[in-house]
């Protein structure tokens, strides 16, 4: 018998970031660099965008981001709370777009400033991806690796 994903035990993390308000975060460490996170939380950096970062890219698709916030992203970890079990830092991982903290012009510790990234719960991560060399993915994009 099919289980729905809906019956499933939620498993609440200290900072449940899917309580806070879209753009919490923006503009709140002026004058400050981020160099850590708590519990489960991670930063992870938009890596499925357009340079621009007007549209998500899906193979030679462009959609513009304000059509859809409930879309499936990929991104590059950029900082892991130390509660995070599966997830480190530099892995790709495939996470709904609705369900963390966007934030802005954040300045980091050792990576200077996140245009635009989320912070976003590790429980609420469905995948960790690895990057192909495939000439329509993202990775090859994102690395600027060629098709071999």
């Amino acid at each position: 018998m099919p289980v729905s994903i809906d019956a499933l035990p939620v498993q609440k993390s200290l900072i449940d970031l899917a309580a806070f308000p879209k753009n919490a975060f923006d503009s709140v460490l002026y004058g400050f660099k981020l160099k850590q996170i708590l519990d489960d939380v991670l930063l992870v950096k938009y890596a499925d965008e357009t340079s621009d970062g007007s549209a998500i890219k899906r193979g030679s698709l462009f959609i513009p981001n304000n059509t859809e916030n409930k879309a499936w992203r990929v991104g590059k970890i950029l900082l892991a709370g130390s509660q995070a079990r599966y997830c480190k830092v530099g892995d790709f991982v495939i996470f709904p777009n609705n369900l963390g903290v966007p934030i802005a012009n954040i300045e980091l510790e050792g990576h200077g400033t996140l245009d635009k990234g989320i912070f976003i719960n590790e429980q609420r991560i469905f995948g960790i991806c690895n990057s192909t060399n495939d000439n329509e993915s993202i990775a090859s994009i994102v690395n600027n690796t060629p098709a071999a």
